[in-house]
């Protein structure tokens, strides 16, 4: 039995943060049902290439994996009322518009309880229901910049946004849990809530140590960029011979055992190495010499010794590599999908935990499921055909 199974959540989001959380629900059982515009469907589906007329750009594809698609025009009176029947039987509402577009739509929480006092609504906006923000779009670069997580990554050239959508994903992660906590307070009320998952609010939560550190200490802690949180130079990024690696050696026995490994274990004594304090201390020195020892070896070698010594370390390696490891691939992170209108299926990264899941089997095309929705809302054949003719559904 899967955590989420007979539960049905209705998805009205779109792009990455809102389909994300919805994806996790997919995994964990829940049947999730996609609301799209007719013809175009959500805008992810056109992101970069495209498999012709099926409309599923990879990155769509990679969060809308074993969804149910349904093209609704919600711009119609007779959209929202078929809104309206799938809503009075679900048990969740996903949405990402801006604060306001809910309600103008006649879809505010208080008329949704009214008619489904069980619903639970998540509303993923970029700064929230509530605030001086709350009106303002953002996209996860500008999450990065307002939350200061831009000036603590600066490099040569300046802030650099990290490069894949971390602040959605993660916002996706909150808002999936904020609907199970939500869900178990109905397990003991009966009762649904309004759930308001903000994007900056999930940055500053990516970073609540730092934010913690400076309102009490009016310091911002580690630096930026390579030198991270830890400000020691055993902890960082450095270029070998052969390829780049991440040392992890935090504390004394780590350290110890790195000296040990790169044949220099009489460091162990000297000041500049004998303790954390005197690693921060001494930083400019102590990586100046780990830059100039590490370029002797090859990552691969150095991350095979020093693993064996019990010291955290890794190799810098492409995305591809690490999908096709025998440590991905014996845990099962990955699985196949079938991806209509292209020519083989598609690995997607599964949960990002090990429980009992419901695997994926298929990305859903624009309106794939319309009919067999509407069907199970009591429509019939001749009734869905007038839907269609008149451009309320797709």
């Amino acid at each position: 039995m899967n955590a989420l199974d007979g539960l049905t959540v209705v998805d009205l989001s779109h792009a990455i943060a809102g389909p994300t959380c919805t994806n996790m629900l997919v995994e964990l059982g829940a049947t999730v049902i996609k609301v799209e515009p007719p013809g175009t469907g959500d805008g992810f589906r056109h992101y970069t290439e495209h498999g012709g007329e099926a409309m599923l750009s990879i990155p769509f594809a990679s969060i809308n994996a074993g969804k149910r698609s349904i093209a609704l025009d919600l711009k119609t009176p007779a959209g929202i009322e078929l809104l309206w029947r799938l809503l009075e039987r679900a048990d969740l509402l996903v949405e990402n518009f801006r604060p306001g577009v809910l309600a103008r739509l006649g879809l505010d929480f208080d008329a949704l309880h009214a008619r489904n006092p069980r619903l639970i609504l998540v509303s993923i906006t970029g700064f929230g229901q509530t605030g001086p923000l709350a009106d303002r779009g953002a996209y996860d670069h500008i999450a990065q910049a307002m939350s200061g997580i831009a000036l603590m990554n600066t490099g040569p050239d300046g802030p650099q946004k990290i490069g894949m959508p971390i602040i959605d994903s993660f916002t996706g992660y909150l808002a999936t849990i904020g609907f199970l906590a939500a869900l178990r307070r109905r397990d003991a009320s009966g009762l649904g809530e309004h759930v308001d998952v903000a994007m900056l609010d999930a940055a500053l939560k990516l970073v609540n140590t730092t934010v913690s550190v400076h309102s009490y200490t009016g310091r911002t802690p580690g630096g930026t960029g390579n030198r991270g949180f830890r400000l020691v130079a055993t902890s960082e990024f450095y270029p070998t011979a052969q390829g780049w690696i991440a040392l992890g050696a935090n504390n004394q026995q780590q350290v110890e055992a790195l000296l040990h490994v790169l044949g220099h274990p009489e460091l162990i004594d000297d000041p500049r190495f004998r303790s954390h304090d005197a690693r921060v201390a001494h930083y400019p020195a102590v990586r100046a010499w780990l830059t100039e020892t590490l370029s002797t070896w090859r990552a691969a070698d150095l991350e095979a010794r020093l693993a064996e010594a019990r010291v955290p370390v890794a190799m810098l390696r492409e995305v591809g590599e690490i999908a096709q490891h025998p440590h991905v691939l014996e845990r099962g992170t990955l699985h196949p999908v079938a991806l209509p209108g292209w020519d083989r299926p598609l690995d997607v990264v599964g949960p990002g935990f090990a429980t009992e899941t419901r695997p994926t089997s298929t990305v859903p095309t624009l309106g794939s499921d319309t009919d067999a929705i509407l069907a199970e809302l009591g429509l019939d054949e001749a009734a869905i055909l007038a839907l269609r003719r008149s451009g309320v559904v797709g």
